[in-house]
């Protein structure tokens, strides 16, 4: 075992408090707990090494899928770029959190870099076919999702977001066929989880592009259930009942949606 005065040890402490927290599913305190100590022990490991390309990039992949610090997990990626630049996962996360700044362009650069050096990487296939959807290139998009979906075909998330790039382009007979995929996978995985909020979310988009409008608001409604925070379920459960015109119910959950901090 790596001892404490090792970049190593606290590498490895900094991984067990991230996954700790990823199973904490119930105590809020507890969960802010095990991230910051996860964030301390993976500044550990860089005061150590300031040369492990590894904990940087831990630092980062924490900042951005957890803490939401946009700057300072962008500055953790270079760091670890700059000492491996063959280093893919660093230059997928890179991309992920351009796109979270909105800086489509460097984003789609970034997941070709880490496609270049990792071509089997579903993932960033997918976000690289999302930069191009958000850049109007749909074209591009689909062979992008295509190819996410050919590496890893269990995904909901990659049929959903290739049905919304398919209906752009009004293709409606190959979009529906997308969200009726994604909605039997969702449907896999609630009956692996039924307290899955992704697969209840997921399946009630589907539904909804699927102008399947109840049965959409019934999956939102669940999402409601599991997680009253989560933004997403009240805007598009609104955008269903505003498609049925019931105009006033959809307002309300549009202002709920936007008090959570959404759009």
């Amino acid at each position: 075992m790596a001892k404490e005065d090792t970049a190593g040890y606290w590498l490895n402490k900094g991984n067990e408090s991230r996954e700790m927290a990823i199973n904490e599913m119930q105590n809020q305190t507890a969960r802010e707990i095990f991230l910051q100590e996860a964030r301390e022990a993976y500044d550990k490991a860089i005061e150590i090494d300031p040369q492990s390309a590894s904990a940087w990039f831990k630092k980062g992949e924490l900042q951005i899928d957890f803490l939401g610090n946009y700057e300072e997990a962008l500055n953790a990626f270079n760091k670890s770029i700059q000492i491996n630049p063959q280093f893919a996962d660093a230059w997928y996360q890179k991309g992920k959190t351009l796109t979270g700044y909105g800086d489509f362009e460097e984003a789609l650069e970034s997941y070709n870099k880490s496609l270049e050096i990792n071509p089997n990487s579903s993932d960033a296939w997918y976000w690289k076919a999302g930069v191009l959807a958000e850049l109007n290139r749909h074209e591009e998009a689909i062979p992008a999702y295509d190819k996410a979906i050919e590496l890893d075909p269990t995904q909901a998330s990659y049929w959903l977001d290739r049905g919304g790039a398919l209906n752009r382009l009004n293709r409606t007979e190959g979009a529906n066929a997308s969200f009726t995929r994604a909605v039997e996978l969702c449907d896999e995985a609630i009956e692996q989880n039924p307290k899955s909020i992704m697969a209840w979310q997921g399946k009630g988009t589907a539904f909804y592009h699927l102008e399947r409008l109840n049965e959409s608001i019934q999956c939102f409604d669940k999402v409601i259930e599991l997680a009253p925070m989560y933004y997403r379920s009240y805007y598009y459960k609104g955008k269903a009942l505003q498609d049925l015109g019931r105009e006033v119910e959809a307002e309300e959950l549009f202002a709920r949606s936007k008090e959570l901090g959404g759009i």
